[in-house]
């Protein structure tokens, strides 16, 4: 399991649009933030690399300006199934 969190940077004017566009990506959840331009995304999936296409293809989206990965976790145990030791 694979999970990332990052901050995409839009124009604040398209931001609501560019919402739409990231959540239409398999895995992806806009938590808000469009309200100015600096929406919280997570991303969920299997894999590194599909991750990493996935948030690349975001600075293809028209409005997006950037985006920056703020967190990101790897592990065989879903994260909420975590054994605490």
């Amino acid at each position: 399991m694979n999970i990332c969190s990052a901050i995409v940077h839009a124009k604040p004017e398209v931001a609501g649009v560019v919402q739409s566009r990231l959540e239409a990506f398999e895995g992806v959840e806009v938590h808000g933030g469009a309200e100015v331009g600096k929406l919280i995304v997570t991303l969920e999936g299997e894999g590194d690399d599909a991750l990493a296409d996935t948030m690349a293809k975001f600075n293809d989206v028209t409005g997006v300006i950037n985006t920056v990965m703020i967190y990101h976790y790897c592990g065989e145990e879903p994260a909420d199934k975590e054994v605490m030791k």
